[in-house]
């Protein structure tokens, strides 16, 4: 097998151009990638639980944790009881949040929209299950 096929060099090579385009542009926010990922499943869904939250993003527990710690450190969101578990906490985003909403989800869009635009739709589906696949295999 050639070095070119190698589907992880592949991937990691593909996922660091894409993420310096994202990293250029969040830098001025002084989120990570990470965060700003966590904080747009937030704008999808405000006042998750981090369990959702770990589901929607394919981290682990302990990652979207930590994540959330240093986004309500920053003032991005707030951790808040459950009304209907108060053993569960949900997470909220918070006027800071709200308030860069709409310049976040632009570079979302732009950024997103750069890389998806080189797809045909039937293409786009045909990869987006191709990933699901691979994701599932372990």
């Amino acid at each position: 097998m050639l070095f070119e096929d190698c589907l992880c060099f592949q991937l990691a090579s593909l996922s660091r151009f894409l993420s310096k385009h994202y990293r250029d542009r969040i830098a001025p926010y002084g989120l990570t990638q990470a965060q700003f990922f966590m904080l747009i499943a937030l704008y999808e869904e405000d006042g998750a639980l981090p369990s959702r939250l770990a589901e929607k993003t394919h981290l682990d527990r302990p990652t979207v944790t930590g994540l959330i710690d240093r986004l309500e450190r920053d003032g991005w969101v707030e951790r808040r009881s459950d009304p209907e578990d108060r053993r569960s906490l949900r997470v909220f985003l918070t006027s800071k949040a709200l308030e860069h909403r709409q310049p976040l989800l632009t570079v979302y869009d732009e950024v997103n929209g750069l890389f998806l635009q080189k797809f045909r739709p039937e293409e786009w589906q045909a990869f987006r299950a191709f990933l699901d696949r691979l994701r599932d295999a372990h």
